[in-house]
Protein backbone atom coordinates (compact mmCIF):
# COMPACT_ATOMS: atom_id res chain seq x y z
CA UNK A 1 0.00 0.00 0.00
CA UNK A 2 1.39 3.31 -1.07
CA UNK A 3 1.31 6.38 1.15
CA UNK A 4 -1.35 8.04 -1.57
CA UNK A 5 -3.41 5.11 -1.03
CA UNK A 6 -3.45 5.81 2.92
CA UNK A 7 -3.90 9.11 2.72
CA UNK A 8 -6.93 8.69 1.07
CA UNK A 9 -8.39 5.83 3.63
CA UNK A 10 -6.88 8.33 6.27
CA UNK A 11 -9.49 10.83 4.40
CA UNK A 12 -12.45 8.82 3.95
CA UNK A 13 -12.54 6.48 6.76
CA UNK A 14 -10.13 7.77 9.90
CA UNK A 15 -10.13 4.33 11.92
CA UNK A 16 -9.16 2.09 8.14
CA UNK A 17 -6.61 4.84 7.79
CA UNK A 18 -5.34 4.61 10.96
CA UNK A 19 -5.10 0.36 10.35
CA UNK A 20 -3.61 0.62 7.28
CA UNK A 21 -0.61 2.64 8.60
CA UNK A 22 -0.49 0.67 11.36
CA UNK A 23 -0.08 -2.36 8.88
CA UNK A 24 2.15 -0.96 7.10
CA UNK A 25 4.48 1.09 9.17
CA UNK A 26 4.34 -0.40 12.58
CA UNK A 27 7.85 -2.61 11.94
CA UNK A 28 9.44 0.77 10.26
CA UNK A 29 8.59 2.74 12.95
CA UNK A 30 9.49 0.37 15.68
CA UNK A 31 12.95 -0.06 14.09
CA UNK A 32 13.67 3.40 14.69
CA UNK A 33 12.24 3.82 18.54
CA UNK A 34 14.47 0.72 18.90
CA UNK A 35 17.92 1.95 17.64
CA UNK A 36 17.28 4.85 20.29
CA UNK A 37 16.00 3.37 22.93
CA UNK A 38 17.72 -0.35 23.44
CA UNK A 39 19.79 -0.52 26.11
CA UNK A 40 17.64 2.40 28.03
CA UNK A 41 14.08 1.29 27.87
CA UNK A 42 12.24 -1.72 28.22
CA UNK A 43 10.18 -3.99 25.50
CA UNK A 44 6.61 -2.38 26.99
CA UNK A 45 8.59 1.45 26.48
CA UNK A 46 9.90 0.86 23.09
CA UNK A 47 6.18 -0.43 21.64
CA UNK A 48 4.10 2.36 23.31
CA UNK A 49 6.26 4.91 21.82
CA UNK A 50 5.89 3.17 19.04
CA UNK A 51 2.25 3.32 19.10
CA UNK A 52 2.56 6.63 20.78
CA UNK A 53 3.80 7.89 16.93
CA UNK A 54 1.34 6.30 14.86
CA UNK A 55 -1.14 7.78 17.40
CA UNK A 56 0.40 11.26 16.59
CA UNK A 57 0.77 11.09 13.40
CA UNK A 58 -2.96 9.82 12.31
CA UNK A 59 -3.99 12.29 14.60
CA UNK A 60 -2.00 15.83 13.30
CA UNK A 61 -0.38 14.28 9.67
CA UNK A 62 -2.02 16.64 7.13
CA UNK A 63 -3.26 14.37 4.41
CA UNK A 64 -3.18 17.29 1.72
CA UNK A 65 0.38 17.29 2.72
CA UNK A 66 2.46 16.69 -0.64
CA UNK A 67 5.21 14.99 1.87
CA UNK A 68 6.12 11.62 2.02
CA UNK A 69 4.32 9.94 4.69
CA UNK A 70 7.19 7.56 5.76
CA UNK A 71 9.66 10.71 6.11
CA UNK A 72 7.22 12.53 8.18
CA UNK A 73 7.04 9.25 10.25
CA UNK A 74 11.07 8.74 10.83
CA UNK A 75 10.87 12.12 12.07
CA UNK A 76 8.42 11.62 14.36
CA UNK A 77 10.03 8.65 15.41
CA UNK A 78 13.14 9.93 16.10
CA UNK A 79 11.78 12.76 18.06
CA UNK A 80 9.65 11.07 20.46
CA UNK A 81 11.72 8.05 21.12
CA UNK A 82 14.71 11.11 21.94
CA UNK A 83 12.44 12.30 24.54
CA UNK A 84 11.60 8.85 25.65
CA UNK A 85 14.88 8.38 26.18
CA UNK A 86 15.89 11.76 28.07
CA UNK A 87 13.20 11.22 30.38
CA UNK A 88 13.54 7.53 31.56
CA UNK A 89 17.43 8.86 31.72
CA UNK A 90 16.48 11.62 33.46
CA UNK A 91 14.16 9.25 36.19
CA UNK A 92 16.82 6.71 37.11
CA UNK A 93 18.12 5.79 40.11
CA UNK A 94 20.16 3.25 41.76
CA UNK A 95 19.95 1.54 45.38
CA UNK A 96 22.51 -0.36 46.18
CA UNK A 97 21.74 -1.90 49.13
CA UNK A 98 24.52 -2.83 51.27
CA UNK A 99 25.50 -6.31 50.76
CA UNK A 100 25.72 -4.63 47.16
CA UNK A 101 28.06 -2.22 48.20
CA UNK A 102 30.47 -4.22 50.00
CA UNK A 103 30.71 -6.89 46.63
CA UNK A 104 31.17 -3.76 44.35
CA UNK A 105 34.16 -2.67 46.63
CA UNK A 106 35.80 -5.46 46.63
CA UNK A 107 39.36 -4.68 43.70
CA UNK A 108 38.76 -7.92 42.27
CA UNK A 109 35.04 -7.40 41.48
CA UNK A 110 35.92 -3.59 39.71
CA UNK A 111 38.78 -4.87 37.54
CA UNK A 112 36.48 -7.75 36.46
CA UNK A 113 33.33 -5.67 36.01
CA UNK A 114 36.13 -3.06 33.72
CA UNK A 115 37.10 -5.80 31.64
CA UNK A 116 33.32 -6.82 31.15
CA UNK A 117 32.34 -3.16 30.37
CA UNK A 118 34.99 -2.87 27.92
CA UNK A 119 34.21 -6.95 25.83
CA UNK A 120 30.86 -5.32 26.03
CA UNK A 121 31.65 -2.10 24.70
CA UNK A 122 33.65 -3.70 21.83
CA UNK A 123 31.15 -6.53 20.90
CA UNK A 124 28.51 -3.65 20.69
CA UNK A 125 30.65 -1.68 18.55
CA UNK A 126 31.49 -4.64 16.20
CA UNK A 127 27.65 -5.75 15.74
CA UNK A 128 26.51 -2.40 14.96
CA UNK A 129 29.31 -2.47 12.18
CA UNK A 130 27.10 -5.18 10.38
CA UNK A 131 24.96 -2.70 9.47
CA UNK A 132 21.04 -2.49 9.65
CA UNK A 133 19.24 -5.20 9.71
CA UNK A 134 21.93 -7.53 10.48
CA UNK A 135 23.10 -5.66 13.98
CA UNK A 136 18.70 -5.63 14.82
CA UNK A 137 18.73 -9.39 14.07
CA UNK A 138 21.31 -10.19 16.61
CA UNK A 139 20.16 -7.26 19.23
CA UNK A 140 16.91 -9.22 18.62
CA UNK A 141 17.94 -12.73 18.92
CA UNK A 142 20.84 -12.53 22.11
CA UNK A 143 20.09 -9.27 23.54
CA UNK A 144 16.36 -9.44 23.94
CA UNK A 145 15.86 -13.23 23.20
CA UNK A 146 13.61 -12.99 20.42
CA UNK A 147 12.64 -16.13 17.98
CA UNK A 148 13.09 -15.54 14.17
CA UNK A 149 9.32 -15.23 13.64
CA UNK A 150 9.32 -12.59 16.59
CA UNK A 151 11.86 -10.82 14.82
CA UNK A 152 10.79 -10.98 11.40
CA UNK A 153 7.59 -9.87 12.39
CA UNK A 154 9.19 -6.17 13.88
CA UNK A 155 11.32 -6.09 10.59
CA UNK A 156 8.53 -6.91 8.05
CA UNK A 157 11.33 -9.90 6.68
CA UNK A 158 10.88 -13.78 6.64
CA UNK A 159 11.80 -15.80 9.57
CA UNK A 160 13.92 -18.08 6.64
CA UNK A 161 15.71 -14.44 5.54
CA UNK A 162 15.85 -13.68 9.24
CA UNK A 163 17.67 -16.94 10.32
CA UNK A 164 19.88 -17.39 7.74
CA UNK A 165 21.00 -13.50 7.75
CA UNK A 166 21.81 -14.19 11.13
CA UNK A 167 24.14 -17.54 10.42
CA UNK A 168 25.84 -14.69 8.04
CA UNK A 169 25.71 -11.99 10.46
CA UNK A 170 27.49 -14.57 13.25
CA UNK A 171 30.23 -15.88 10.66
CA UNK A 172 31.24 -11.49 10.04
CA UNK A 173 31.16 -10.83 13.39
CA UNK A 174 33.35 -14.14 14.75
CA UNK A 175 35.76 -12.97 12.28
CA UNK A 176 35.95 -9.43 13.42
CA UNK A 177 35.91 -10.66 17.21
CA UNK A 178 38.99 -12.82 16.04
CA UNK A 179 40.99 -9.83 15.52
CA UNK A 180 40.55 -9.04 19.05
CA UNK A 181 41.14 -12.37 20.65
CA UNK A 182 37.80 -12.67 21.90
CA UNK A 183 35.32 -15.47 20.97
CA UNK A 184 32.11 -16.25 20.74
Amino acid sequence: MTDKDIKMLIKSSSNDGFKALFNEYWSYVYTIVFSILRGIGSKNDIEECTADVLSDVMMNYDTDNEGSLKAYLGTSAKRRAIDVKRSLSSHRSVSIEEDEYLTLRSDENIEAAAESSHISALLLQRIEALGEPDSTIIIQKYFYDRSSAETARILGMNPITVRSRLKRALKKLKGALTDLDITL
